[in-house]
């Protein structure tokens, strides 16, 4: 809603629609979370991009709805004022709210499989409001284009305004049947793997 010639008054109800088309890149899938027809979240969504006078979303045959660089600073502000909303709701009822939302996780093959897909039920169980996604990336996902709200990489990002924090130390192991040990070459040194057959993994996705 604009009030003046240079002021803008946001409808909170509007960037609601704009936070679930961001979070989920899909209309469709905003509508669903929202419960109201696709076509409402368009038409709010134009509306919105009209009031403000630029374009909060590209559209990516391939990724869905992808947040402009205007996007990306308005989503800063609309999740500010999701978190203020629900914490004034939660102070005006006197009773905490059950969390709920969205979270999406990418992360290395392995550690997806075999560490964080074994916790997800207890999590749902805990979290029953909360949809989780785990997403197999091999590479470091773009957080500021919402590809994931959490990566778990093993190399430090370069650049970007990330914080980041250690999770743990692992190793990685050779292995070989009995069978195979007792027909070949001993291993007694690094310089011995050179006569030896490996079966590998893809380097990206090494745990």
């Amino acid at each position: 809603m604009r009030h003046s010639e240079n002021e803008i008054v946001l409808d909170w109800d509007s960037l609601r629609y704009f936070l679930e088309v961001a979070r989920t890149q899909r209309v469709s899938a905003a509508a669903r979370k929202l419960g109201v027809e696709h076509t409402t979240v368009s038409r709010r969504i134009r509306a919105l991009e009209t009031e403000l006078d630029t374009l909060l979303f590209e559209k990516s045959r391939s990724a869905g709805f992808v947040l402009t660089d205007d996007g990306q600073r308005l989503f800063v502000h609309a999740e500010q004022m999701e978190s203020t909303v629900h914490t004034a709701r939660e102070n005006l009822s006197g009773i905490g709210q059950a969390l709920s939302g969205h979270l999406r996780i990418g992360a290395t093959e392995g550690f997806g499989s075999y560490v964080l897909t074994p916790l997800a039920a207890d999590f749902q169980r805990r979290y029953p409001h909360i949809t989780l996604d785990i997403l197999p990336v091999p590479r470091f996902v773009s957080l500021s284009k919402r590809e994931a709200d959490l990566a778990i990489t093993i190399e430090r990002p370069q650049r970007g305004p990330y914080v980041c924090s250690k999770l743990c130390d692992y190793t990685l192991r050779l292995y070989g049947t009995p069978g195979y040990l007792a027909r070949h070459a001993p291993i007694e040194t690094r310089a011995d793997l050179a006569r030896h057959t490996f079966i590998g993994y893809v380097d990206e996705l090494l745990f």
